[in-house]
């Protein structure tokens, strides 16, 4: 770990921490931080280097600045000196990046987004309302024609190939169902520093070794300690395609199908404040007075003794052959009969019908064709790891109930999730009892639909049969009268 530079500037209001890991070809965003409209000193830039990389483009930029008697693009630049055989850990960058701010607030911020000048700004002003974690969404654009990267403006980026834009803000604000994946949690997150060091920093656990991460972990936590979730509803970032948007050559943990990691998801569920692998160094400052220099901390953040198990060749040797993907789901549970492989058919051939009307769209070039399919085996291979997953949780669901004793459990819900519950049970010791909806419509299956408001009247265990919307639908159940200790979620 080393500070290779250090502008020396005083504690400011924010400190914008931005992560590499030798991958970053374009230093935009460091532009876009200079033209804020707020007075530098206001806020400083702290630039995390994983590997042993030493970006040329911010040398130059800060030999520039000296000259010019302006400030530099970056106030600190923290070299980790990873080796390159290691995957990389951005939960490590994080905590290296808290332990070198000097901000009130510290906001970690994807490092290749386009930033418009209020953003700094605007981060600061949010702040006036107490005890909140701020999140601000990104604007998604995947059109390969942005790359390599050329300075594009708001409106191309929201034209063509932009995939999240209603015409006034993301549509992820808009939902009212599933914003844990319409919103981008892992674009940007801020609190205040001394709110991230009493929670312990970003959790190093191994589950967030490479790119199933995000600062939404720490988010969870503190949102558990009593902080607000607020998401910025005027102030966005923007980002283009390039390669390796989905990961390369990196660890995967467990997730939910739709990269959303489920170490983060359980301690959402449990109330859980602290991390389950807490930096030794976030531990020290936490536990000590806030006048501990920073840069004694930071040559200690490191945690030698685990590096050799974030090697990739370690992953390698115990990766999963990929064309079981698919069948691995169904080989697990008790029963594989008719009523299974329908729901397991049917949910693919409604992702398949979504990805048709998309592939539909006019192509441009025969080029464009076969990029679009390419992307769809793609899709349809992540689809295939989701309805996987469905199955699993779908199995120890039924295991939890199971496991308690009971002979039978209620759903609460319809559809394909509900479908595989049903045909799983068939083979178990515990059965389905009943079956209810919050707009219950006739039959499901071999059950009458009852209206949830009836739910009450059932005294045993409820699987919540979903995977979205979850948490409306256990705060439905708590209004009814339902006690947390019945209520079973996947």
């Amino acid at each position: 770990m080393e500070i290779i530079f250090d502008s020396q500037n005083p504690s400011t209001e924010l400190s914008i921490i931005l992560l590499d890991w030798s991958c970053r070809e374009s230093f935009h965003t460091l532009e876009c931080l200079s033209k804020q409209n707020i007075p530098r000193e206001s806020y400083e830039v702290i630039w995390v280097e994983y590997y042993g990389r030493r970006a040329r483009w911010i040398e130059i930029e800060i030999q520039k600045a000296g000259r010019e008697g302006r400030r530099p693009p970056v106030d600190r630049w923290v070299v980790m000196g990873m080796p390159m055989d290691v995957c990389y850990h951005k939960h490590l960058m994080f905590n290296a990046g808290i332990l070198a701010a000097k901000g009130r607030i510290a906001a970690l911020c994807d490092s290749d987004a386009i930033i418009m000048p209020t953003f700094a700004g605007s981060i600061i002003e949010s702040f006036k309302e107490p005890g909140i974690v701020l999140h601000i969404d990104e604007v998604r654009n995947i059109d390969e024609r942005f790359y390599p990267f050329k300075h594009p403006s708001v409106e191309d980026i929201i034209g063509e190939g932009c995939v999240n834009w209603n015409g006034r803000a993301t549509t992820g604000l808009d939902d009212t169902e599933d914003r844990l994946h319409s919103l981008n949690y892992g674009a940007c997150m801020a609190a205040l520093r001394r709110d991230m060091i009493e929670a312990g920093g970003a959790d190093e656990h191994m589950d967030y070794l490479g790119h199933i991460c995000g600062a939404y972990e720490l988010t969870f936590r503190l949102v558990n300690s009593g902080k607000k979730e607020v998401w910025h509803e005027k102030e966005f970032i923007y980002h283009v395609w390039h390669p390796g948007t989905d990961g390369r050559r990196n660890h995967i943990g467990p997730h939910d199908g739709r990269n959303v990691s489920t170490t983060a998801l359980e301690g959402k569920r449990n109330g859980r404040i602290m991390p389950l692998v807490e930096n030794q160094t976030i531990r020290k400052l936490r536990l000590s007075p806030d006048e501990i220099l920073y840069a004694p901390l930071l040559a200690q953040a490191v945690p030698d003794e685990e590096i050799p198990l974030w090697r990739y060749k370690a992953f390698e040797e115990n990766k999963p052959k990929r064309n079981a993907v698919l069948t691995d789901g169904l080989r697990k549970h008790p029963l594989v009969n008719a009523r299974l492989v329908y729901a397991f058919t049917k949910m693919l051939i409604k992702q398949f019908y979504m990805k048709a009307k998309k592939f539909s769209r006019n192509p441009r070039s025969a080029g464009d064709i076969w990029k679009k399919v390419l992307r769809s085996r793609d899709f349809f291979l992540k689809m295939g790891q989701y309805n996987a997953y469905t199955f699993d949780r779908c199995r120890e669901c039924i295991k939890e109930v199971a496991s308690s004793g009971a002979s039978d459990f209620a759903i609460y819900g319809t559809g394909e999730v509900a479908e595989v519950i049903c045909a799983m049970a068939k083979g178990s010791t515990v059965k389905v009892r009943a079956v209810y909806d919050s707009v219950p419509d006739g039959r499901f299956l071999d059950f009458d639909v009852m209206p949830v408001e009836t739910i009450n009247d059932y005294k045993g265990k409820i699987i919540v049969a979903s995977l979205i919307a979850v948490d409306e639908k256990i705060e439905t159940l708590k209004r009814l009268g339902v006690d947390k200790g019945r209520i079973v979620v996947l």
